[in-house]
């Protein structure tokens, strides 16, 4: 698919956005700058979609139909993102908005859904992700048992993840890092159409 001319822009300001705060969360950086980051070319890339008129596709080596509701995950996204982007509620007077409350309850875990919700979405714009981002959407489904089918039990997510359910939130991310690390020196993936060569954190336009 070749994407009309005015989407190009669009779509390199999502990369740098999604891809810096892909690799800030690998590192275990600011969450806050990667909640920024990530929800803005979430919506970036979810717009280009639209416009391209594409639809979210599964990923490299996800081949099934993933088992959750998008419009859920998307509002789930907007919880914190609107209190980190508008400094004033669209009505002064409406109570049901407590950025105070909201953020209290913010941590690293709230930038989950929109790393994997903006890299679905880039997915199916450019039909390519990093590798970074492919690793990435797979752990994803293994750390949200509910998101999967009950008959995906020989899957790719439960052979690269086993019992990852049984581990805390910081050795999660330390197996996500080693996955990431394994993969990127196999070279029939990396040599793969469908894998974007190049750092996740792009230097310079």
């Amino acid at each position: 698919m070749r994407m009309s001319p005015d989407s190009e822009t669009p779509v390199r300001i999502a990369r740098h956005q999604l891809g810096s705060a892909l690799a800030l969360f690998l590192r275990d950086k600011d969450p806050i700058a990667i909640q920024s980051l990530a929800c803005g070319g979430c919506e970036i890339i979810e717009r280009v979609a639209h416009k391209e008129n594409v639809a979210p596709i599964s990923m490299l080596i996800w081949d099934k139909s993933p088992k959750f509701d998008v419009q859920s995950l998307r509002k789930e996204r907007n919880v914190y993102w609107n209190a980190i982007k508008h400094f004033t509620r669209k009505d002064r007077n409406d109570p049901s908005r407590d950025d105070e409350a909201v953020m209290a309850t913010f941590s690293d875990q709230a930038n989950l859904i929109p790393l994997f919700l903006g890299w679905w979405d880039y997915l199916a714009v450019t039909r390519k992700l990093p590798i970074e981002a492919q690793v990435f959407q797979v752990w994803w489904y293994g750390i949200r048992e509910g998101a999967m089918h009950h008959d995906d039990e020989d899957d790719v997510v439960r052979t690269l993840f086993p019992g990852i359910l049984d581990q805390d939130v910081a050795e999660q991310k330390r197996r996500l890092n080693r996955a990431i690390e394994k993969h990127r020196r196999n070279k029939e993936i990396m040599d793969n159409p469908a894998t974007e060569r190049g750092p996740l954190m792009p230097q310079g336009w």
